[in-house]
């Protein structure tokens, strides 16, 4: 599943996020990264809050350095625009909502795989999209400030003023991203079965034979 949804994550990366966007993004994180450093680098060499020796200032502005850009770069948005395309049941939703897939299609989002049933193929095929759509979203935004936010504990501990079971939750959190990716595995997964699924058969509607007079109402004496 980890191998699947990075694939997903790969091939779909770019139809969710604006490379214009992402590009910008970049170059004012960067620029707010460089008068980080600065700041950094003039600070230690007046109070020294990197640690003693050379080793250790040097791993702490490193690793405060890496966070500040990766923070900086996940507050502004890089997600492309959306239109009208993104409807459950006729509803718009919103690109991450990822509570919008319909009850019929969650027990297919399961870890153990299930055979599509023919009359909920229609709903997998379009809200499976949508959920992966919206991993990918959470992916790009969460992923930087979770490794922005680990980066700065990295820094706590090579300065040492502070232990290290104080910065240990920016860690815990960096887990729930390979999970996201097992997500949008499991997602495909069950968007690759409902293609091989056969569609319902179309239900047609009884023929009713009418009377060749055109009613069936019979009148006293007739």
């Amino acid at each position: 599943m980890y191998r699947l949804g990075w694939q997903v994550l790969r091939g779909s990366l770019w139809e969710v996020v604006d490379r214009g966007r992402a590009r910008r993004a970049l170059w004012i994180a960067g620029g707010i990264t460089a008068i980080a450093l600065v700041v950094f680098v003039a600070t230690d060499l007046a109070h020294g809050w990197a640690g003693p020796g050379v080793i250790r200032p040097i791993a702490a502005i490193t690793f405060a350095t890496l966070g500040v850009l990766a923070i900086a770069y996940s507050c502004f948005p890089t997600a492309r625009e959306v239109g009208s395309e993104l409807r459950i049941n006729g509803r718009q939703v919103r690109p991450d909502a990822t509570m919008s897939v319909r009850w019929s299609v969650q027990p297919y989002l399961e870890r153990r795989a299930r055979p599509i049933a023919s009359e909920d193929r229609d709903d997998v095929l379009n809200d499976v999209p949508l959920l992966q759509r919206g991993l990918v979203r959470r992916l790009s935004r969460l992923g930087p400030l979770l490794v922005g936010t680990a980066s700065g504990g990295l820094a706590a501990i090579a300065s040492g003023q502070v232990e290290v079971f104080v910065v240990l939750w920016p860690f815990v959190y960096l887990f729930t991203l390979p999970d996201m990716v097992r997500q949008l595995g499991i997602a495909e997964r069950a968007r690759l079965a409902a293609l091989d699924t056969a569609p319902p058969t179309p239900k047609h509607r009884p023929l009713w034979r009418r009377h060749p007079l055109g009613s069936k109402v019979r009148l006293p004496g007739e």
